[in-house]
């Protein structure tokens, strides 16, 4: 199912990751797009005449309705996934910033709103196999992840809500990769590629990626469609990918050294957790030095992460998905010019 072409669809963090394909993908498809972001200057990269930008910063009220006005469909694809930022300005932002858009929305008569959630809000820092979206959430000390729940629970209470001619939806994308990714694929080549990355039980846990136009694939299905409304939705690419496939992918495609060192699964919890621990009362350098012990990174390389898609395959349709080996082909294209010469 697709949404009519003449619905009106604005789209939050557009100069990210997930919300610049988003745009790109929708106006493609001859949607009409209002693309929001913060910068004009890199707003400016969309020149397609499908696209409206509108400037806005997701903390202001002001400008955020603004942004929404005059729309059918919000996607709200904005947010900070900085493993150390502070508590306080993460929540501000992904808590906070998610309700002023939520409400503007409401207020200014959309029709459906579309929250781009985490796998996070139900990962915690156990093992998960095969995982529905019956597993509560888990808040679990982590920022980021916390205010994913924070977030998304705020968004699904509208479901909830008789009154409200909003529908609403939450889409959950596990550790999301495509080119000129930003927030965990750079650190983890740059681990492999200075021999600092490990193996935490041989690598043979599951890992929960999902290609950033799969992602596109699956909002796109999920817009204006009534078997969303009031859901939550776990999209992945769907294979099960190992950590040690995951790395050696990225070794392979960069040319650099596969991965051998190995570390016992508790040892590294136990480093990251210690860490995760002190790294906020240091500076911001060593902060980012230390990134690549943060509860998020165990999470990427210690925890299984077994997801079911099987909901969204069935109510969304969302199957023809890219498959792992092509996504992060076309994604390592955009770091190999940085890693060719080694």
């Amino acid at each position: 199912m697709t949404p009519p072409r003449d619905t009106r669809i604005a789209v939050t963090g557009a100069t990210g990751l997930v919300g610049g394909h988003l745009v790109d993908y929708l106006a493609e498809r001859d949607y009409q797009v209002v693309a929001v972001g913060r910068s004009s200057d890199k707003l400016k990269r969309f020149s397609h005449p499908n696209i409206e930008k509108r400037v806005a910063d997701i903390e202001n009220q002001e400008a955020v309705l603004q942004a929404v006005s005059s729309v059918d469909v919000v996607v709200h694809a904005a947010g900070t996934v900085d493993p150390y930022g502070s508590r306080e300005a993460i929540f501000a932002t992904n808590v906070g910033g998610t309700k002023l858009i939520l409400d503007a929305s409401k207020n200014s008569g959309v029709k459906h709103f579309l929250f781009i959630s985490s796998l996070s809000v139900i990962t915690g820092q156990g093992d998960q196999y095969d995982v529905d979206e019956s597993e509560p959430l888990k808040p679990c000390g982590e920022a980021y992840a916390d205010s994913k729940v924070e977030a998304e629970r705020l968004v699904m209470n509208e479901a909830g809500k008789g009154e409200s001619s909003m529908k609403v939806t939450s889409l959950r994308p596990g550790f999301i990769y495509g080119p000129g990714e930003k927030a965990w694929m750079p650190r983890l080549i740059n681990s492999i590629a200075t021999g600092k990355a490990m193996l935490i039980d041989n690598g043979v846990k599951q890992t929960n990626v999902i290609y950033v136009e799969n992602l596109s694939h699956a909002i796109t299905a999920a817009i204006l469609n009534q078997n969303a409304y009031g859901q939550v939705y776990n999209l992945t690419d769907g294979q099960k990918v190992t950590k040690k496939e995951l790395f050696d992918a990225i070794a392979d495609g960069l040319s650099l050294p596969r991965v051998k060192k190995v570390v016992p699964g508790a040892a590294a919890k136990m480093v990251c957790e210690v860490v995760s621990k002190v790294a906020p009362l240091m500076p911001t350098d060593t902060q980012r030095k230390l990134a690549r012990f943060s509860r998020a990174a165990f999470r990427l390389a210690g925890v299984n992460q077994g997801f079911s898609i099987a909901k969204a395959e069935r109510e969304l349709n969302y199957v023809d998905r890219v498959p792992f080996s092509q996504g992060i082909s076309k994604t390592l294209v955009s770091f190999r010019s940085s890693y060719d010469h080694k």
